[in-house]
């Protein structure tokens, strides 16, 4: 289609309808041939996918669809796609960036950035469909469609009719990710398969499919990752699961929330529940610790569950704040801002009836922790501030210790200080770090360097653990002690009487050749066998020239290959004695494993045998 031209039509979206569904539909009823034409019509691309998740060009769509279609970009992001189920739990700067992703012309690395990907919960893109949710579109509009609240992760059962729902084969849809269907074209029903689980987990999936269609439908932005936190502990305190002073009682949270998740799949998007630390369930302790990611909305509504808590909850909780928020805000002027009393209210009623921190207020309101400081000390509240420990005079002292060798642990001992804030005087001040290194490294060289000593008056200086290490770091030392060391006399190694060996393995052939001899099936008595039988087939390979008896005593035990098969073929008439007594030649030497061309003397005892 050409630039500035708009469409002559397009269809009224559904309730709860993708985009996907809602350019499949246009696509049945434009009465375009080929799927590819109807994807150029929009889109400019023959070649582009459309998901019903996250999807692209949106700005592109928009621009051809008719004048009388009243929905804008925005639009179609907040009414089909399921980007409102992930924005409560993303930053506005995530937000920001996912929405020009998707206005624009490429949503690639839109899931990584988000944090789908090292979630362990996945970032596919699933076409599900309720069977009976699709009786009733057929009824009520003369089409079934594709359910936005069935395309959410983890979602496998219809939140309003509490049916397992049916989901597109993977590799099915990977083949035709060009194609436009609908729950009712014959592809989709050929390759749809019901999704199977156990029935005492299908009331557990159904409060998750819940709980996300709410997540969905209510289009909030976003949540204050500090918000949640306080709303999980506030659960936790209720459960008796945490300490009076808000620390969590880390034993009894993890069998509570292990006891919880039995009923959950640990496969497929669930088995975050399944991977980490068996004590503790690190998944739901990151949601209650400061964060440093973002995190999966299908995490926060697990632990949701766990805690006996709903979604409901959060969403006033996230109403009073936005409503807080617009309550303090203050214009820019050229004046200092002049505090308004609904902030006055709302810090004192933090600080003295919620016991909060300046810092835990200041993550709150949206202000600095001086200025709350300030506003403090104008009301009259007492804050407790944390006393500078580390003077001048203390700090030298401290400078001067971590120069040595002793342990950081045990300072901190001495001294009465974090070990975490010796590290920070470390990274202060790069001088001491370096004399602490230097001193570290001596103690170690020297202690190698006497031990080493000791060992080279016993032994060669390479068979030693420590000559690597001094190799590397200390040469020089090294080269002066290996040549003030004293020259070690080399003891040869023992030296083999072979004539002694050579009487004994000459009695060694002669016994083991007889027992090869005696053996019931018949195998060739060779020297390879011989020396297999005695153990010490190299030996005999390589030295034989040194075991002169032994040359003898295997001339007069070995065998040829006549001589073998002659035994071979006497040894197939007594295997054929008691089941055929006058047994054929072609039998004998069936059983024998010998050809039928034979001459000489084995032919002499084949006759001898027929005989």
């Amino acid at each position: 289609m050409n630039e500035g031209t708009r469409l002559c039509f397009f269809p009224t979206s559904f309730p709860d309808e993708s985009v996907f569904s809602l350019i499949s539909r246009y696509h049945r009823l434009s009465g375009n041939a080929d799927d590819r034409d109807t994807l150029r019509e929009l889109f400019g691309k023959h070649a582009f996918v459309v998901t019903s998740h996250l999807p692209s060009l949106i700005d592109t769509l928009v621009r051809i669809l008719p004048s009388g279609a009243q929905i804008d970009a925005q639009g179609i992001i907040d009414r089909h796609t399921t980007f409102p189920y992930y924005r409560p739990f993303l930053t506005e700067r995530q937000i920001s960036l996912s929405v020009a992703a998707m206005k624009g012309d490429s949503a690639r690395g839109l899931k990584t950035m988000m944090g789908l990907v090292a979630c362990q919960v996945g970032g596919g893109n699933p076409y599900r469909f309720c069977a009976q949710c699709a009786e009733h579109d057929d009824h009520l509009f003369g089409q079934p469609y594709w359910h936005r609240a069935h395309q959410l992760p983890a979602v496998h059962i219809c939140h309003e009719h509490g049916t397992a729902l049916y989901v597109l084969d993977a590799s099915w849809v990977d083949l035709h990710r060009h194609r436009l269907f609908l729950p009712t074209t014959q592809g989709v029903i050929d390759h749809a398969k019901k999704i199977v689980f156990d029935e005492r987990q299908s009331a557990r999936m159904r409060i998750l499919a819940v709980s996300s269609k709410q997540v969905l439908d209510t289009g909030l932005g976003a949540i204050s990752q500090v918000r949640l936190q306080d709303i999980y502990r506030d659960l936790a305190s209720d459960l008796g699961l945490a300490h009076t002073n808000g620390r969590l009682r880390i034993p009894e949270f993890a069998t509570w929330i292990r006891q919880k998740t039995l009923d959950f799949p640990t496969a497929g998007p669930f088995q975050f529940i399944s991977t980490g630390d068996a004590c503790a369930p690190d998944w739901a302790l990151s949601l209650l610790r400061k964060a440093r990611k973002s995190t999966h909305p299908l995490k926060h509504l697990v632990l949701l569950h766990c805690l006996n808590g709903n979604w409901g909850r959060i969403m006033v909780c996230a109403t009073e704040d936005r409503k807080s928020a617009s309550q303090v805000r203050v214009e820019s002027t050229s004046q200092p801002p002049t505090p308004s009393s609904a902030l006055h209210q709302q810090l004192r009623s933090m600080l003295v009836d919620n016991k909060n921190s300046l810092r835990r207020c200041a993550q709150q309101l949206g202000l600095t922790t001086t200025t709350l400081r300030i506003e403090a000390t104008r009301l009259g509240i007492q804050v407790s501030t944390r006393p500078k420990a580390l003077t001048e005079a203390r700090l030298a002292t401290l400078r001067e210790a971590l120069t040595s060798t002793i342990p950081l642990k045990t300072l901190a001992q001495r001294y009465q200080v974090s070990v975490i804030s010796l590290y920070r005087i470390l990274r202060m001040y790069p001088d001491v770090a370096n004399a602490r290194i230097q001193c570290i490294f001596e103690r170690e060289r020297n202690a190698r360097r006497k031990k080493f000593s000791r060992g080279l008056q016993t032994s060669f200086a390479r068979r030693l653990p420590d000559y690597a290490w001094l190799h590397k770091h200390d040469r020089p030392w090294l080269t002066q002690a290996i040549k003030a060391a004293p020259k070690k006399k080399i003891i040869p190694a023992t030296r083999i009487k072979w004539d002694k060996r050579d009487q004994a393995f000459a009695e060694a052939v002669k016994k083991h050749s007889e027992q090869l001899y005696a053996m019931q099936k018949p195998i060739q008595v060779t020297r390879a066998s011989i020396g297999r039988s005695m153990r010490q087939r190299p030996i005999l390979e390589k030295h034989l020239f040194k075991l002169p008896l032994t040359v003898q005593a295997l001339a007069a035990s070995i065998e040829s290959t006549e001589d073998f098969q002659c035994r071979r073929l006497q040894w197939a008439a007594l295997q054929t004695k008691d089941y055929h007594p006058a047994a054929p030649a072609w039998l004998l030497l069936r059983v024998a494993g010998l050809k039928t061309s034979i001459t000489g003397k084995l032919l002499q005892v084949l006759e001898e045998l027929l005989k």
